[in-house]
């Protein structure tokens, strides 16, 4: 018991300085306070380097993906053949395709045109009385997406990036550039949703 104790006490003094009655003095209290501030400090550098890389390499991928999509929508505006398999959007996992068109606040990179981006989505709840959703998403997707202008864009839900990809359909009808996400039973049948190739 006599020995526990002793061990007990040598610990303490060595990492805590008390005085007579055993409280811890106040010097070794801030010692203690600024340490976990320090450790605090530390941990939010890490995250937000990490966010900061990955973002960047988000943003890379969008953009790549966003020229794509660009081309194939211009292959399709000059009546090119309707593709019933799907287009493929590999990347950026997790990040939405958006819409805006009139009627719509809309990102700087459309330049007040109708316009498709590709960004994150704003995670708070559109139902909430005075959350301006609409405004903060355009505002991501002005800070850390890509977008290309589509003056004929038909408007259509967000399309969620899903993880290892997913293919989007884009078709023509009336004029109007109109882009839906591939379902599964669309891989199975010929057609799709814009009845076939061709499809004008």
């Amino acid at each position: 018991m006599k020995n526990k104790n002793k061990k007990q006490e040598i610990f303490s003094s060595y990492f805590f300085t008390k005085n007579k009655k055993g409280n811890l003095l106040p010097e070794e209290v801030l010692k203690i306070v600024v340490a976990v501030i320090c450790i605090g400090f530390l941990i939010f550098l890490l995250v937000s380097l990490y966010f900061s890389l990955t973002g960047g390499q988000k943003k890379k991928e969008a953009e790549a993906s966003m020229n794509l999509i660009s081309k194939e929508i211009i292959r399709i505006d000059n009546d090119g053949e309707y593709n019933s398999q799907g287009f493929p959007v590999p990347n950026p996992s997790g990040w939405y395709i958006f819409s805006f068109t009139e009627g719509e606040i809309k990102p700087n990179l459309c330049a007040g045109e109708n316009c498709i981006c590709i960004c994150e989505n704003v995670w708070l709840n559109q139902n909430l009385p005075f959350n301006n959703w609409q405004k903060r998403q355009v505002e991501r997707c002005d800070d850390k997406g890509s977008c290309t202008v589509v003056s004929n864009l038909k408007k259509f839900d967000k399309i969620k990036i899903e993880k290892g990809g997913i293919a989007i359909l884009i078709g023509k009808i009336n004029s109007e550039i109109q882009i839906t996400k591939k379902s599964i039973s669309s891989f199975a049948g010929g057609g799709g949703e814009f009845g076939g190739a061709g499809a004008n």
